[in-house]
């Protein structure tokens, strides 16, 4: 089991974060690059390319994000399913089958579980967070992986789901 904390740092105009295990020791890096599709990039701390997120541009009723793997091929699309209370989440494409089911709000904390072939392999939620200076909150999410070799992949899908939540926000 692996629990990281994934911070969006509050002064990116690219959209970096930050992604630690549970005692502080940084777990992957999170790279935004200025692009309309909120292309995000996630290493390993050696310096690893392991998955890119990006927005789907055009859009008719739900936002949705692509995941590539670090050879930059198309593995997956993360859609969201029309709630407007819940926070529910397919993924499309991928070799099993991943849903992420919980709460959804703008402004409240989120809680979700990660299913896989109908096992729960991890929960994620976001809370708001003391930035401890004038600065404000920043928003952050913990992640609980239940298998390590899925912490990766799902950083990369709380990363997707970031970028919907995002462009939801945004219109």
């Amino acid at each position: 089991m692996r629990t990281l904390l994934i911070k969006n740092k509050f002064w990116s105009l690219r959209g970096h974060s930050t992604v630690n295990d549970i005692s502080g020791a940084p777990a992957f890096e999170v790279k935004g690059t200025f692009s309309l599709w909120r292309k995000k990039k996630i290493y390993d701390m050696e310096g690893n390319l392991l998955y890119i997120v990006r927005n789907k541009m055009i859009r008719f009723f739900m936002n949705s994000c692509y995941i590539y793997d670090g050879n930059k091929t198309k593995i997956a699309r993360l859609k969201q399913k029309f709630h407007l209370l819940k926070g529910e989440f397919v993924l499309l494409g991928y070799k099993d089958e991943y849903a992420i089911n919980g709460t959804l709000g703008l402004l409240s904390e989120r809680n979700m579980t990660i299913t896989r072939n109908g096992e729960v392999i991890g929960e994620a939620g976001r809370k708001f967070t003391s930035a401890g200076d004038v600065l404000g909150a920043t928003d952050s999410f913990y992640l609980t992986a239940y298998h390590d070799e899925d912490a990766a992949f799902l950083v990369a899908l709380i990363v997707a789901i970031d970028n919907i939540i995002d462009k939801n926000a945004r219109g």
